[in-house]
Parts: C-alpha cells; structure tokens; sequence
C-alpha cells in the first residue's frame, strides 16, 4: 500500500489535486483545525484505508495525544493512530527533500497473518 502526505486542514477537500490516489491507501495528516474523528472520517470518505496522524508540533518527541471522539455520532470503520511531531515532521521533510508526495511502505511477513 502507499500512503499519502498531506496537510488536512479541516480535513480532505478538492483543493489537493490527488484525490485520486487516495483511494486503498494510507494517509497521513497533520493534527489541527478539526476533531481526530472529523479528519479521519474525511479521509476515509475520501477512500483512504487508514489514517496516520502527526502532532503539529515538530518539538514533541514524546508526548502522545488520546484522539477521543467528538460524540457526534460519525462511525469510523478504518485504523488510525497517532505518532508524534517529531517524527510526522521528519517523514514530511524526507518526503519534501525527495519531493514525493507518496512513499511506499513494504512490509514483508514471516508468519501467516490470519484474521
């Protein structure tokens, strides 16, 4: 799978010209501007199979955030979690050095995965 970075203010919206990519794939946004479950929800909306949400501030090296739900009824049926600025903020610029957009992560498996 690839994932996608973007800065999702207030979520995904057409100003971002690939959308089309989003689709069965990861994403990973910066946290802010709307509820973890707004953004997640927006991004699933969008296509995405699971969410990565980076602290936006890049001099947080440890301090995890709890994304809790807003309670407004919305159901997110796709993964997510939370990783810290520092390291949102260091996948970012790698990506901006290299001037990618996506990265792909593989990931090979040892075991059988079965559900």
């Amino acid at each position: 799978k690839q994932w996608y970075q973007r800065r999702v203010r207030g979520g995904i919206n057409a100003e971002y010209g690939n959308l089309h990519k989003i689709p069965g794939n990861f994403v990973m946004v910066e946290r802010g501007e709307c509820s973890f479950v707004e953004k997640i929800a927006r991004c699933e909306e969008a296509g995405a199979v699971g969410v990565i949400v980076y602290d936006n501030n890049p001099d947080n090296r440890s301090n995890l955030v709890a994304m809790i739900d807003d309670d407004r009824g919305v159901d997110i049926t796709i993964p997510s979690l939370f990783i810290v600025g520092s390291d949102g903020f260091h996948i970012r610029r790698a990506l901006e050095r290299n001037f990618l957009e996506s990265a792909i992560i593989k990931r090979s498996y040892k075991h059988d995965v079965r559900p």
